[in-house]
């Protein structure tokens, strides 16, 4: 620890192979590669999308789980067990409505916060209930903002957040491949928009509905990085390469000093005003 930047927070993603339907397979992958996580003192750690089950459209219903369900007791002994803060995608059928959601679990055990993807691409929209924007939530190890996939493409999904004061922001992510070439410029200016550290932690495998890859490629990304004129890639703090199938990287932020150099920025105060100047003091 410095006496300047303040204890270190180390902050992983997983990227993980996803069998569309085998919930136990999915979740004894998961578990293994979350001992990793914690083998390496991750205190914040993100598994993709809808990790124990992906997202396949005829068996949506029958692979949503109850937000007290098996999926989330899976995550809350890991987190147990491992003494670390565990987001997760999770398919949850609330009623009717099955929600394409994060959930954030604590080293207790118990659900810390959910959200519920906001953004349904029209062709999904009769089987995913979009939700609304989330709520930071606040933890030992950070403010913490929640996304899912398809919201990462647009800036009004993470907005939130930069009002809430979000360290970091995780996206548990699942999306296809052949759609997904600007996704990292995209996760690199979502972090910067939002004055936040930002964690993508995607999926690899094959949605067999759609018959489409899941693009893999998960990376952390810090968008307090100002100047990068020596290094213009010196906010990607970690990142999976091309090619790549099931692995863990992890990268070390100091909230203090992201806090203070937050602080001193005019961005926050500026983008505050904009935004109530254009929607008149909404």
């Amino acid at each position: 620890m410095s006496l300047f930047r303040g204890p270190a927070t180390r902050i992983a993603a997983i990227q993980m192979w996803i069998e569309p339907g085998m919930r136990e397979e999915n979740q004894a992958r998961a578990a293994k590669m979350l001992a990793v996580a914690a083998e390496r003192k991750a205190d914040l750690v993100c598994l993709p999308g809808a990790f124990a089950t992906g997202v396949n459209f005829p068996t949506l219903r029958a692979d949503a789980t109850a937000s007290d369900g098996p999926v989330v007791e899976f995550l809350a002994d890991q987190a147990r067990g491992l003494g670390i803060h565990i987001a997760a995608g999770v398919l949850v059928a609330d009623g009717r409505d099955v929600y394409d959601a994060a959930v954030l679990v604590g080293p207790s055990g118990d659900a810390l916060g959910w959200y519920h993807r906001a953004c349904v691409w029209a062709g999904e929209a009769e089987y995913v209930t979009a939700g609304v924007p989330g709520t930071a939530i606040d933890t030992p190890v950070g403010r913490i903002g929640l996304l899912v996939g398809y919201d990462i493409r647009f800036p009004e999904a993470a907005r939130p957040y930069l009002l809430q004061g979000a360290d970091v922001v995780l996206c548990a992510a699942n999306l296809f491949a052949p759609y997904s070439h600007p996704v990292r410029s995209i996760c690199r200016a979502r972090a910067a928009d939002n004055e936040c550290a930002l964690v993508l932690a995607s999926a690899v495998g094959e949605n067999r509905f759609a018959m489409m890859p899941y693009l893999g490629r998960s990376l952390i990304v810090d968008g307090l990085v100002q100047d990068a004129r020596e290094d213009p890639e010196a906010d990607v703090l970690a990142e999976a390469g091309a090619g790549t199938r099931d692995t863990v990287i992890d990268a070390a932020v100091h909230l203090r000093q992201r806090r203070k150099l937050r602080a001193g920025l005019p961005f926050h105060d500026d983008a505050r005003s904009t935004w109530a100047t254009a929607h008149k003091g909404a």
